[in-house]
């Protein structure tokens, strides 16, 4: 019997030298120590294997980021809840769209499914303390025994993304490394951050012009469809350590209430927890909004998803920093003077604030949203299924917006309904090849906010004193910005069962007309200038510098050639309705 129980001893080994190793075990640095950042590269590499080495971790490749990079993932769970995860991303789809379901039913699959909370990282590339953070938070759950942290990875499934702009992530850590010891030390990077958009990657979110967006948003609204969205930011060094929800106003009044009273509850678990934990200086209902629908979780409220924002003090990257007292300021509306008031009531004094701090607010915050998100799992599902159906109340059955086939540019209504589709939205064909865009529908509210116009509302600090101008973008109506015709339109019962759901295929053809050596480019639509740039790439483009005549029509100078031989149907524009390229 002896000799049996010495015999399981190596096996009892070798599963606890499988532990999965901690972030600075693997990186051979301490994570979050003055002057040391890990690179994209390095956090992926740690990623994939703390999903080798663990049973809770996987690992999802969301695309290509601009320059090329793998854009990666992790989803986080029980591992009871990873091997079913297809069951509750059906469960979660259901409730997004719970056309159909009973009451009784909304009940049951509430009941049976998981809360899926999807935790962003550093959009802004110098904000990068969250993706440093990240990396201990994946540990801690992966590793964790406590009966606590067990129970929130029951009722969660997390998907956490290191980083939504890797290439930038890049970019700011070998600058920082350069630059070490010198007096450009922490100092701000002298190009984009983004390869091409630099800070307002975070304004596309409902544009979708960018790789890393549409990666994003394709994981977000058409393969997980999370109830809660949380994206961690940095913000200047001398007001608030930390902002967390309750927004600011304005507000915008097409969000569903329930979006805020959820946003309410869950930004206050965060503020008490970090009082708990001893963490000052954290601020709410102060600068940030809940307006605009450009950045990450933003969208997401007209889309019934409960958006949050954190934004930590920064420091110089990994570089510390001193903050004299008298450098403290209030930040505007909400917090005009830097004192103790009702939304900010232990204020930081002062003192050394270094990359670690950043990374214990956020650990902080983060983990009192999974405790939250465990403790109303129900609610989180329940409410989405009820914010949809309200969506779906709010609209006609019987009222579109029609957005017509033949436009003064034939490729911009195209390009509308696709993005709708992109966005999540449901998009239907008629049988003349215009597109209709039903008003009830679970993302009605978006659809509505998308296609009419906005006036900023105003809002003063006291009567009779001037408006607050608004923090960022103040109107974003979609057929004003992309040129394209569209209006409301009531449909007959036969005029909707003719419609069909929208295609990838659906958009208008386009080709070479006549024969000739030299093809003149149509100038009608914005895609034109797509096929431009293509054959500026190659050199091919001419331009006229005279107007002239040629096979009974008239073409005015500044008309570009090219030669026949080089024609291409390229169209920039044409994606499908998940995203994917077609060129």
């Amino acid at each position: 019997m002896r000799l049996a129980a010495l015999a399981c001893l190596p096996a009892v080994v070798s599963s606890v030298a499988a532990e999965p190793p901690s972030p600075s075990q693997f990186l051979k640095f301490t994570v979050g120590e003055d002057r040391q950042l890990a690179d994209y590269g390095q956090i992926t590499a740690y990623f994939k294997a703390l999903a080798a080495a663990s049973p809770r971790v996987q690992i999802e490749n969301l695309g290509p980021t601009t320059q090329g990079r793998d854009m990666i993932m992790a989803v986080i769970s029980s591992e009871a809840n990873l091997r079913a995860k297809a069951k509750y991303q059906d469960i979660a789809r259901k409730l997004a769209d719970p056309r159909g379901l009973s009451e009784a039913q909304i009940d049951a699959l509430s009941k049976e499914g998981k809360a899926i909370v999807l935790v962003s990282c550093s959009i802004h590339a110098s904000e990068i303390g969250a993706t440093q953070m990240a990396m201990e938070w994946a540990h801690a759950l992966a590793t964790a025994k406590d009966a606590e942290t067990l129970r929130r990875l029951d009722k969660v499934i997390l998907l956490l993304v290191p980083s939504l702009n890797p290439d930038g992530q890049m970019m700011e850590t070998e600058y920082y490394r350069k630059n070490l010891g010198t007096k450009y030390e922490g100092g701000r990077l002298p190009y984009l951050y983004h390869p091409y958009v630099g800070h307002d990657n975070n304004r596309d979110w409902y544009m979708l012009t960018q790789k890393e967006t549409v990666a994003m948003n394709r994981a977000a609204y058409h393969t997980w469809l999370p109830q809660v969205w949380l994206d961690e930011h940095q913000m200047g060094a001398t007001g608030p350590r930390m902002f967390v929800p309750p927004y600011a106003n304005p507000v915008a009044k097409e969000v569903h209430p329930l979006v805020w009273r959820t946003v309410d509850l869950l930004g206050t678990t965060m503020s008490l927890r970090l009082e708990q934990g001893g963490k000052t200086g954290v601020a709410y209902g102060t600068m940030f909004d809940a307006y605009w629908p450009g950045g990450t979780k933003n969208t997401g409220w007209w889309k019934n998803v409960v958006g949050l924002l954190t934004e930590v003090a920064s420091a110089r990257l990994a570089t510390p920093i001193t903050v004299d007292p008298t450098e403290l300021s209030g930040g505007g509306k909400g917090l005009v003077e830097y004192k103790a008031q009702t939304n900010f009531p232990s204020p930081w004094k002062g003192g050394d604030w270094r990359l670690r701090d950043i990374l214990d607010y956020e650990r902080i915050a983060s983990d009192a949203l999974l405790e939250a998100c465990a403790n109303l799992k129900d609610d989180l599902l329940r409410n989405r299924a009820r914010m949809a159906n309200a969506s779906i109340q709010a609209g006609d059955p019987t009222t579109y917006y029609r957005i017509p086939a033949h436009q003064t540019d034939p490729v911009a209504g195209a390009r509308l309904a696709h993005l709708l589709a992109e966005n999540g939205a449901e998009v239907k064909v008629a049988k003349d090849g215009s597109f209709l865009v039903p008003t009830a529908q679970p993302l009605g509210r978006f659809v509505k906010e998308m296609m009419e116009p906005q006036r900023y509302p105003e809002i003063r600090p006291i009567a009779g004193a001037p408006p607050i101008a608004p923090y960022d973008v103040a109107a974003w109506t979609l057929p004003m910005m992309m040129g394209a015709e569209s209006a409301k339109a009531t449909l007959t019962e036969p005029e909707r069962a003719a419609l069909r759901p929208l295609k990838a295929e659906d958009w208008p053809t386009g080709g070479v007309e006549g024969k000739g050596a030299v093809v003149a480019l149509a100038r009608g639509s914005v895609a034109s200038a797509g096929l431009l740039n293509a054959h500026l790439r190659t050199g091919t483009a001419k331009v006229a510098l005279a107007p002239f005549d040629s096979e009974g029509r008239h073409f005015p100078s500044g008309t570009v050639l090219f030669p026949a031989s080089a024609a291409t149907n390229f169209n920039p524009w044409r994606r499908s309705p998940r995203g994917s390229s077609r060129r």
